[in-house]
């Protein structure tokens, strides 16, 4: 009973290590088969390959144990096999993590001991370092001093890589995500199993060692297969986010720090998990901030959205402007959690300034003389008419009181012998003559009331929001002004002084034809000059 037993347990043993030579072929053609591969791929490959060809001496060991010359090749490609996957899994975690790596004569130090090991292999049999006699069974195995040095490298392989894979799995995916966790389970198996062949706690076939890493194999699968492990990798997930511009920081529902990234870090002091992320503000921000992001942070978690909101800081004798965007995590109505980011957008704030500022300069552009800078005849021809359509909707659906009160007055004016001062001049005096009228003029006006450059050297004043005596005042301020103004070379003009010409036209009834309003105010300046100059004819 007790050789029937041993038997059944040696055959259970073939079958799964069968199956599992299987698995691993399927998932070593699964990589080997993709058209485009990365150094990810060729990493996993050698692995796998390592891990066939390790299955293969087994397999082959038990299966013609009466052949010699067969079993001493076993024993050479069964030692092989574990020196290579050692460095194979090594190289899958460093590529894993770091995305790819560029080979270097540091990378080229880790294959020293594996080809020294594999030397000392193949040519074991004249000194027996290695190994002095083989078994499947571990309490029967004696192996060469050698073989110390060899295991103790080969864990060392084995422990980085593996602690790379699941370090940075868990950042790539989460430490809760399937792929993280297939990898985890699947390594752990192969390490406990692996360690217990090693160390011989339990005196079983070593053939149990390689079922298990088919097992982890058989993880790796499910994860490429079904959660498209090998093509999502191989950028970390938390390598990615440091290299964002954007600060993030995810906080718990009591508003402890649990992640963030390392422009997190730049913008803030003190940061670490687990603090509270008001303490952070309130270090870094003053009374009035810490004051706003607390109310936006308890809105958006109250109300279950989305709040964002600016928030600005003095850095280099500069305003630094930022956009914080704060997002509530919720799971079946329960808050787990919260994602702060806040964006730089200085430039965007500065560009923006710049752009308006632009706006500002093509809206001079369009309605301002370029010389004087008063308003140009095509925003005078605009500006009128709205004035003239306020009158009429007034006077026919306003109250009394409204209707005197946005009645308004054009006048217009000449500056008399123009023509003398610049021929006596120059030109360059004239304008320089136009733009000191129009700044004397400005002096005695209201804000509300408009100056235009009608055309040479006439002006055009728009009076709005004023009484029919009111404006009569203002013409004549504006004659007087100037008269009294001490201009440049007026002494050279006729009489001995430099003046204006006015004509004024009164608007308080409805109906009012703009042609008909300025024919009206050119008629009465023309009636000013030809009568004297210098004067004010005023008309309703």
């Amino acid at each position: 009973m007790r050789r029937m037993y041993t038997l059944d347990n040696v055959s259970i043993i073939n079958m799964l290590l069968v199956l599992s030579t299987l698995v691993i072929l399927y998932f070593l053609l699964l990589i080997a088969k993709r058209t485009r591969k990365k150094q990810i791929h060729y990493a996993v490959l050698s692995m796998t390959a390592s891990i066939l060809l390790w299955n293969i001496a087994v397999l082959l060991y038990m299966t013609f144990d009466n052949v010699p010359w067969i079993l001493a090749i076993c024993e050479r490609l069964y030692f092989l096999g574990t020196i290579l996957v050692s460095i194979s899994i090594l190289f899958t975690g460093l590529i894993f993590a770091r995305t790819k790596i560029k080979f270097t004569w540091k990378h080229g130090l880790l294959f020293v001991v594996p080809v020294i090991s594999i030397g000392v292999l193949l040519t074991n049999q004249s000194h027996h370092l290695f190994y002095t006699v083989f078994s499947l069974i571990p309490s029967k195995q004696n192996f060469g001093i050698y073989f110390t040095i060899h295991t103790i490298y080969s864990y060392l392989c084995i422990g980085i890589g593996l602690a790379y894979l699941v370090i940075f799995s868990i950042k790539n995916y989460g430490v809760f995500s399937k792929q993280s966790s297939l990898i985890c389970i699947g390594i752990m198996i192969a390490l406990i199993m692996d360690a217990i062949s090693t160390f011989k706690i339990f005196d079983w076939s070593t053939a149990i060692e390689n079922i298990a890493f088919a097992v982890t194999i058989s993880f790796f699968v499910i994860a490429t297969v079904k959660f498209d492990f090998l093509n999502v990798i191989p950028i970390a997930l938390q390598t990615v986010v440091d290299l964002i511009s954007d600060s993030y920081v995810v906080i718990d529902e009591d508003f402890e720090i649990i992640d963030y990234n390392q422009a997190f870090v730049s913008d803030f002091s003190g940061v670490s998990r687990k603090v509270d992320i008001m303490a952070i503000i309130k270090k870094n921000y003053s009374d009035l901030d810490v004051k706003r992001f607390k109310g936006f942070l308890d809105e958006a978690v109250r109300e279950q959205k989305k709040v964002s909101f600016e928030i600005s800081k003095p850095r280099d004798e500069a305003i630094v402007y930022y956009r914080v965007e704060i997002t509530p995590i919720y799971v079946s109505g329960n808050p787990i959690g919260t994602i702060i980011l806040k964006k730089n957008i200085t430039e965007h704030k500065n560009n923006l300034k710049e752009v308006m500022q632009l706006n500002e300069r093509l809206q001079s552009l369009a309605t301002r003389d370029w010389l004087t800078q008063s308003y140009n005849r095509y925003f005078f021809d605009e500006r009128l008419q709205q004035e003239i359509d306020l009158v009429n909707r007034l006077q026919a659906y306003g109250l009394e009181s409204e209707k005197s009160v946005n009645n308004f007055g054009l006048i217009m004016f000449d500056i008399d012998y123009f023509k003398n001062y610049n021929d006596n001049n120059g030109h360059l005096a004239g304008d320089e003559l136009l733009q000191t009228i129009v700044t004397v003029v400005k002096g005695v006006l209201y804000p509300t009331d408009i100056l235009c450059r009608y055309g040479g050297e006439e002006f055009a004043v728009i009076c709005c929001h004023t009484s029919e005596k009111g404006f009569e005042i203002a013409a004549e301020k504006i004659r007087k002004a100037v008269e009294d103004y001490d201009f440049r070379f007026q002494d050279k003009q006729p009489g001995g002084n430099l003046t204006v010409s006015i004509g004024a036209a009164y608007c308080s009834t409805p109906n009012v034809n703009k042609k008909d309003l300025i024919t009206r105010a050119d008629n009465y300046l023309y009636l000013a000059k030809s009568t004297g100059r210098n004067k004010v004819v005023f008309s309703e």
